[in-house]
């Protein structure tokens, strides 16, 4: 004869309990990999359409140059590490120059956000200084940013402009 042990509810119902929450906590999104990274690429443009002398520059943290690829027909490619600002200055000889601040904070929040989020794709346009004699952006034109907790993408756009001013010179 098999010898039973009674089961008593609350330690039925404390086995439920730890089961719902061991379920929960391998459910649950971990923190994101600090060591991942968002792909950012898209497509320049030029009001003349020639893009051979357009350059790239990715500034980490005021203070690093990250690796971008720019090619002739204006596509650029570029990974940025998680939890970084970022600006990328899109210059071109008789162009205004163009800022465009990139924040990857809260870019893999959710599992929704990783998703979609892992790869981001814009465009910008250089305008010919012909066209805007004298004038200047007044700060970068856009930021790309992720919203705290959900990871929403964020874009804003800023095209103001003022007049330009003499660059001060270095004695």
């Amino acid at each position: 004869m098999e010898k039973r042990i009674p089961i008593s509810f609350e330690a039925a119902l404390l086995t439920a309990v730890l089961a719902l929450l061991a379920l929960s906590l391998l459910a649950a999104p971990g923190p994101a990999d600090r060591n991942a990274i968002i792909h950012l690429s898209g497509r320049l443009h030029s009001a003349d359409g020639q893009l051979e002398d357009a350059v790239l520059v990715v500034e980490l943290e005021g203070a690093h140059c990250l690796y971008a690829e720019l090619l002739d027909n204006g596509r650029f490619h570029m990974t940025l590490p998680l939890d970084s600002k970022v600006r990328l200055h899109f210059l071109k000889p008789g162009h205004l120059p163009k800022v465009v601040e990139v924040d990857t904070r809260n870019a893999l929040n959710t599992p929704k956000a990783e998703r979609s989020n892992r790869n981001v794709d814009f465009e910008v346009v250089l305008e010919s200084e012909e066209q805007r004699p004298g004038l200047r952006y007044d700060g970068p034109v856009g930021a790309i940013t992720f919203v705290n907790g959900t990871g929403t993408m964020k874009v804003q756009h800023d095209l103001q402009l003022k007049v330009r001013t003499a660059d001060p010179v270095d004695h």
